[in-house]
C-alpha cells in the first residue's frame, strides 16, 4: 500500500493516458493500458518475492521505472527484477491466445501483452532486456566492457527497430505509433551522446 502513494507520473503520461482511455471508444486503449500495469506487477511481485525495498514507481513516456531504496541490488536480483515484467507480459499473452475466438478483447490483450514483452526484450538501454544484458555484461566483464557493448547494442537494435517501423509505415501505411515511438527512442540515443 506504501508504493501506491509514491507514484510519480509525468503530467504529458497523465494526458496521454487519459486520452487512451477516455478517448477510445473500441476499447483498445484501455487494454492495451492493462497489459501495460500487468507487465509492471510482474516487476513488483518479483520484487515482493526477492524482498527488494521498493522506494516508487516513476512512469515516463519511454515506460516505468521501479526505484529501489535502501540497497543495491546484486547481479541476479537485477536481472530476476527486469526479467519478470517481460515473463509476466509473455505468460499472459500465452494464457490470452485460447481465448481468441470467443473474444475481440482477448486478442487485443494477448497482442499488446506479446508485443510488450517481445519489445521489452530487446538489448536496448532503459528497456529490460537492455537491463538484463548490462548486467550479465558487467557481471562477466565489468562496467567498462558492458557499457561499451551496450551503446553499439543499442543502437543497432534501436535501427533495427526503426527501420522495422519505416517498412511498415511506406510497406503497408500503418505503424505511425511504432514509427514515433522508435525515432524518439532513436533521438533520446544521439541527445546523451
Amino acid at each position: 500500500m506504501k508504493l501506491l502513494k509514491k507514484i510519480k507520473i509525468a503530467p504529458q503520461v497523465a494526458v496521454l493516458l487519459a486520452f487512451m482511455i477516455l478517448g477510445d471508444r473500441s476499447g483498445i486503449g484501455l487494454i492495451t493500458v492493462g497489459a501495460a500495469l500487468l507487465h509492471e506487477c510482474g516487476h513488483l511481485a518479483a520484487a515482493k518475492l526477492l524482498h527488494i525495498p521498493l522506494g516508487g514507481l516513476r512512469m515516463s513516456f519511454l515506460g516505468a521505472r521501479l526505484e529501489i531504496s535502501g540497497r543495491m541490488l546484486s547481479y541476479g536480483e537485477e536481472w530476476l527484477l527486469c526479467a519478470a515484467g517481460p515473463m509476466t507480459s509473455l505468460l499472459a499473452a500465452a494464457v490470452a491466445a485460447p481465448l481468441w475466438q470467443y473474444s475481440t478483447g482477448a486478442q487485443v490483450f494477448s497482442c499488446a501483452s506479446l508485443v510488450l514483452g517481445a519489445l521489452n526484450l530487446l538489448p536496448i538501454q532503459t528497456f529490460d532486456g537492455g537491463r538484463m544484458f548490462e548486467t550479465a555484461l558487467t557481471f562477466l566483464g565489468g562496467t567498462r566492457l558492458a557499457g561499451r557493448l551496450m551503446t553499439l547494442c543499442s543502437f543497432v537494435f534501436l535501427f533495427l527497430l526503426w527501420t522495422t517501423a519505416v517498412y511498415f509505415l511506406l510497406r503497408a501505411g500503418d505503424g505511425l505509433s511504432l514509427f514515433c515511438f522508435s525515432l524518439s527512442l532513436f533521438l533520446r540515443f544521439f541527445d546523451r551522446e
